[in-house]
């Protein structure tokens, strides 16, 4: 009996079986079609999800721009919440600009990023410029590329966990290019290289970008495809009439609108339900969290008024009311945890000589287990290096494990680079800067650079780097100074002077965040007036002198911002020794000056820090000359002339004795995200003997500030009070010091 009911139920099976598989390779094959769009991209991620709910399966997926970024990590495996989760973490601001962290460049690159508010290519040929857009997008193509481990080879995009293509335009030839294969980053960057912005991707023969100006809405690519069933989710703008028109922004967004509408009809017609997102308010540079979240609601929205239509899909389909397809994802290598056994690296465009220190660098090792956060770590490490221009990856997989190979391109620019200030005591200042990296066998650069405004200069550097971050430096200057000497507060004189400097430097930085260097300088000052405003100093004479010093200096900083640091500390430290024939000064032994500070950022909170600080200046020996006395004054370091010493509450330049020690302690509260109030107290001692310096002269001065740390450089406002000058005193600065 038991043998009779068990070959009844095989034969049962035998014959269901082939009719239930038959059932499921009838059924209709799904495609969805991702539109261009930029930001408003970020609405399909919902509209997916509610695909997703609707129980729907996805066999094939296409999209263009954004579309094509969206589609193709979810081809890969993303989930709608994966999706959602990464472009909110996003910096936006950085991944759409060439920027490089702070983190990773080194200190001369901070110190320059820091001065110039505007920095312009130049180049005689344009092979040199070998760009084609305003960006490189290399964040962008880094960020693609470490969401897309495990596909970096080149790959058959229909063997993908849900096959997946793409559309970019040729513009040799107007052509549409679809991508079936290839390297999935690569064709995702390639077909949102919007004309103009980004650089072209490169291929063979084409000039690759942004697969909206020919396919915008690319149904008919999906459909190609084998799909049966057509899901499309369009976040084009309307085209707006003619009252709507009225601005430069208004007309070329037109011209991009209209651009997009290539084949659109054609393919809306192939689509069987058709979800328009209403974008109404928002561009395609929307990027802003309040924007992006609002986009993936209206995503949402749009998708659940189709909700009857995607329902009706499935009887057309084939498939049951209460079909459930198969859970989609998630991608594991969304985590920085993730880990990759790599047997060997390379470096491409780099000489052989140079893989050892590079992998030193960027602390890397072969036949070893590495993580994406570290590779995205050796990426901004070589992107801050003053030798390479851009950085980017591939991972190839062989049977014993990865091989990790760095796309490398040289540095060799040109640039003008513009920084400009306004403050209540110059008034305007520009400083105008031309440098460009040379093609010698040692590599080196010339920069040549001028200062207009109240005191003017000008400065020329040729620098030698036999190694990365060790260079020598040879620079002549010649600065003319009309400045103000104060005495407690009121105005004692006015000098003008013409200075020279003439500088051989050796220089050496070590792990980005540490610089030492040495060197000697010949310094000429030659004075031309003196107008004394008190009589009781008139007799003041001043002769024009010349010095020849031997320095060496060290410097350490780790803050992560310039002006308004929320965290790290910095160390300086000289030391000059002064002579005027290489040996001797007025016919006796030389004199020296040492200086030093520290600071450091002590985050409280989140939005509150606490800043001490400790500096000053020590003259050793005897006969100081008049250049080289102390001083103080202003918010930053050598606001007039190399030596003075910031104070609260003096905000000109006041002199004093030979030695000076000053304790600072400020208190900062960022308001917003790039708003910050800050209050300051200083204590200070002056004596003209470094032993004697605790029975010195006593400095008291406060101060609070509001800052801002705009486009245009950190807009800074202030009042304070020191006893030193007795009154108060206010000053404002928009723009870099310099």
């Amino acid at each position: 009996m038991k043998k009779q009911i068990f070959s009844t139920l095989v034969l049962s099976i035998g014959i269901l079986l082939p009719f239930s598989l038959h059932s499921q390779e009838q059924r209709k094959k799904v495609g969805v079609v991702l539109s261009g769009g930029g930001a408003k991209g970020m609405a399909h991620i919902k509209a997916l999800k509610v695909i997703e709910e609707a129980g729907i399966p996805i066999d094939y997926i296409a999209g263009t721009s954004m579309g094509a970024i969206v589609g193709g990590l979810y081809a890969i495996g993303y989930t709608t919440e994966q999706l959602d989760s990464m472009v909110r973490k996003q910096d936006w601001a950085f991944l759409l600009s060439d920027r490089i962290k702070r983190s990773a460049m080194s200190l001369t690159d901070r110190e320059r990023s820091e001065k110039y508010t505007i920095s312009i290519p130049f180049t005689k040929t344009p092979k040199d410029a070998a760009t084609g857009g305003l960006m490189k997008g290399k964040n962008l193509a880094n960020l693609f590329s470490e969401l897309t481990v495990g596909y970096h080879d080149s790959i058959n995009f229909n063997k993908l966990p849900i096959p997946f293509a793409c559309v970019a335009a040729n513009i040799v030839n107007g052509e549409q290019i679809v991508f079936h294969d290839g390297i999935l980053s690569t064709a995702m960057r390639a077909s949102m290289a919007i004309p103009g912005v980004f650089t072209p991707v490169r291929q063979d023969s084409m000039v690759l970008v942004d697969g909206g100006i020919v396919n915008n809405y690319p149904a008919d690519v999906v459909k190609a495809m084998g799909a049966d069933i057509i899901i499309g989710v369009d976040v084009q703008n309307a085209l707006k009439k003619a009252d709507k028109l009225n601005s430069v922004p208004d007309i070329l967004g037109q011209i991009v609108d209209i651009t997009c509408q290539s084949n659109h009809e054609k393919n809306v017609d192939l689509t069987d339900t058709y979800i328009r997102v209403n974008v109404e308010g928002y561009s395609s540079a929307s990027f802003t969290p309040a924007a992006i979240d609002t986009l993936m609601r209206r995503g949402e929205e749009a998708a659940k008024e189709q909700w009857n239509s995607l329902l009706a899909l499935k009887k057309k389909i084939g498939i049951a009311e209460d079909y459930t397809p198969k859970q989609h994802g998630p991608y594991s290598s969304l985590s920085n945890a993730r880990t990759v056994y790599v047997t060997d690296i390379s470096f491409s465009g780099v000489e052989v000589n140079d893989k050892k220190w590079l992998m030193k660098k960027c602390n890397l090792k072969e036949n070893s287990d590495i993580t994406t956060q570290q590779i995205e770590q050796a990426l901004y490490q070589l992107r801050g290096s003053q030798f390479y221009s851009s950085a980017s990856y591939t991972l190839k997989e062989t049977p014993e494990g990865y091989h990790l190979n760095f796309l490398l391109q040289e540095k060799y620019e040109r640039r003008i680079n513009l920084g400009i200030r306004f403050d209540s005591e110059e008034i305007a200042s520009l400083l105008v800067n031309a440098t460009a990296d040379l093609k010698t066998h040692i590599p080196s650069r010339l920069s040549l650079t001028g200062r207009l405004g109240k005191r003017y200069a000008a400065r020329i550097d040729y620098t030698l780097e036999p190694m990365q971050q060790r260079n020598f430096n040879f620079s002549y200057m010649f600065q003319y100074n009309d400045i103000n000497i104060y005495e407690e507060g009121d105005r004692a004189y006015n000098t003008t002077y013409k200075y020279h400097l003439a500088e051989f430097g050796f220089s050496d930085v070590w792990y980005k965040n540490f610089r030492f260097g040495l060197g000697l300088r010949f310094e000429y000052y030659k004075y031309k007036d003196f107008l004394f405003k008190k009589t009781e100093i008139s007799d003041l004479k001043v002769e024009s002198e010349h010095f020849l010093s031997y320095y060496a200096q060290v410097q350490y900083n780790t803050y992560d911002k310039g002006r308004f640091p929320s965290k790290g500390s910095d160390f300086r430290a000289a030391y000059s020794l002064y002579t005027d024939n290489m040996a001797q000064y007025n016919e006796h032994a030389p004199f020296s000056a040492l200086n030093a500070s520290w600071a450091s950022v002590i985050p409280v909170t989140r939005r509150f820090s606490v800043i001490p600080s400790i500096y000053g200046r020590i003259l050793i020996g005897r006969d100081f000359p008049y250049p080289l006395q102390n001083a103080i004054g202003g918010d930053v370091p050598g606001f007039y002339i190399p030596q003075q010493l910031p104070f609260a509450g003096v905000t000109n330049l006041e002199l004093m004795d030979n030695t000076i020690m000053i304790a600072s302690i400020k208190f900062r509260q960022r308001m917003g995200a790039i708003h910050y109030l800050t209050l300051t107290g200083n204590y200070g001692l002056t004596n003209s003997n470094f032993f004697d310096i605790l029975k010195g002269k006593q400095l008291f001065g406060v101060s609070a500030g509001y800052g801002m740390d705009s486009i245009f450089g950190p807009l800074e406002i202030s009042l304070g009070y020191s006893n030193q000058t007795d009154k108060g005193s206010c000053y404002v600065n928009l723009g870099y010091y310099f």
